[in-house]
């Protein structure tokens, strides 16, 4: 599961263990600003039955989707292993349009990140 922190007016995803090389990135680290919105989302497994066209990464469909992919025109980051619970981050003007993780306390994180979002906003 990736880890989620705020510093310094940035949103910093770090991906943990093995999982930094599966998805060829050890951490994003995104300006508040850029940051859309952020959700939680239970069935992103059932909603989006395959990631997209992967571009580089991992796509062990059904266990675990890993690095970049393009859907709908839409570039995605994942690192979301088995039937974790994901959060959906909505960007701008980023290298990524959506980045889909697992989290630890999903509904934590999105409570935490709304707050950051709500203060900049």
């Amino acid at each position: 599961m990736a880890r989620i922190k705020i510093k310094n007016d940035k949103l910093i995803i770090r991906m943990q263990g093995a999982r930094k090389l599966w998805s060829l990135r050890s951490e994003l680290a995104i300006p508040l600003d850029n940051v859309m919105g952020i959700t939680f989302d239970t069935d992103i497994w059932k909603d989006t039955p395959k990631p997209g066209e992967k571009c580089i990464g991992t796509d062990m469909y059904g266990f675990y989707f890993a690095g970049s992919f393009v859907q709908d025109d839409n570039r995605m980051f994942y690192d979301l292993k088995g039937k974790e619970d994901a959060i959906v981050i909505s960007l701008k003007d980023e290298q990524f349009d959506f980045v889909i993780i697992g989290v630890e306390n999903p509904h934590e994180v999105v409570e935490t990140i709304e707050k950051e979002l709500l203060k900049k906003h």
